[in-house]
């Protein structure tokens, strides 16, 4: 069996692995052999990307550092493009806006379509290009709906009310395609409702935020969006309530955790919020978070 078909089979085994669930032991076989001599770009590309799909975007800006302005010849397309997203989603966005431009550079108009949809850093200084249609940003989201969190992230960063309202349009196209997959539909629903408080549309965040919780009831990071959001009292599930699910669920999240004391404090429950810290100080007596919030509340 040659080279090539051990590294063919590997991925098949890989594929296999993260059908069944089993995503850690994948990255065990990728692990294990991305360091050799002569392994395949495509194999760097898939390690990144489930490291990239655990938010271990360090970890995976490792795996392709080898993707630099300077070797952009040398790389693949899906290398540039997964490590161009890996910098924007560490807010390393200089380095993207370089490699973007080597990007373009050597490879030209494909390049130049994918990081102007994709509103990669730099990309609104792309010369000859035309506003990206909704439609056509639509598509390519279809296609590689990881890319939804890269941009909104970048959005979050550095605000152009333009691409944040071409990006609701075109999001809002394709969400019929996640419908039936909730961890999919939770990540859109979450994408809607940071975009709509780019856009000052907070009623819109609260309704996404709220359809995103009814995918997923435990989603830390769209209570603690709700929590940040204006409560207007026409929710259905008030913002402590929704912090609660959440710390019940997973009492070792401590921003989870000291957002729900601090929203039991504003609220004059004092005594729960109280309690609430206690137990979480006698869990872990030295928790920074928990340690803080003491001095908080005391003062």
């Amino acid at each position: 069996m040659s080279v090539n078909e051990d590294y063919v089979n590997l991925l098949k085994r890989v594929r296999e692995m993260c059908l069944t669930g089993q995503c850690a032991g994948a990255e065990l076989e990728l692990h294990s052999v991305y360091r050799r001599a002569g392994c395949p770009p495509y194999i760097k590309v898939v390690l990144a990307a489930l490291l990239a799909r655990r938010a271990r975007h360090n970890d995976a800006k490792v795996v392709l550092k080898h993707v630099t302005p300077k070797s952009i010849g040398q790389c693949s397309p899906s290398q540039i493009k997964l490590t161009i997203s890996v910098l924007v989603s560490l807010g390393s966005i200089s380095e993207a806006e370089a490699l973007g431009k080597a990007y373009q550079e050597v490879f030209g108009r494909d390049a130049s379509n994918w990081l102007y949809e994709m509103s990669a850093p730099g990309s609104q200084n792309l010369s000859g290009q035309r506003h990206a249609p909704v439609d056509e940003l639509a598509n390519e989201l279809a296609q590689e709906p990881k890319a939804i969190q890269t941009l909104v992230y970048a959005q979050k960063h550095k605000r152009d009310l333009t691409t944040v309202n071409l990006l609701r349009q075109a999001i809002r196209k394709i969400i019929p395609l996640f419908e039936n997959d909730p961890h999919q539909m939770t990540m859109v629903c979450q994408a809607m409702a940071e975009l709509a408080v780019l856009a000052g549309d907070h009623a819109q965040a609260q309704r996404w935020a709220h359809r995103g919780l009814e995918e997923d009831p435990y989603c830390a990071s769209l209570a603690l969006l709700i929590d940040r959001l204006r409560d207007d009292g026409r929710t259905t599930l008030p913002p402590r309530t929704v912090l609660l699910c959440v710390a019940t669920q997973y009492p070792d999240y401590p921003d989870v955790q000291s957002a729900l004391i601090r929203r039991e404090t504003a609220e004059g429950r004092l005594d729960e919020a109280r309690e609430r810290l206690r137990d979480w100080l006698e869990r872990e007596p030295y928790s920074p978070h928990a340690l803080a919030l003491r001095k908080e509340i005391a003062a």
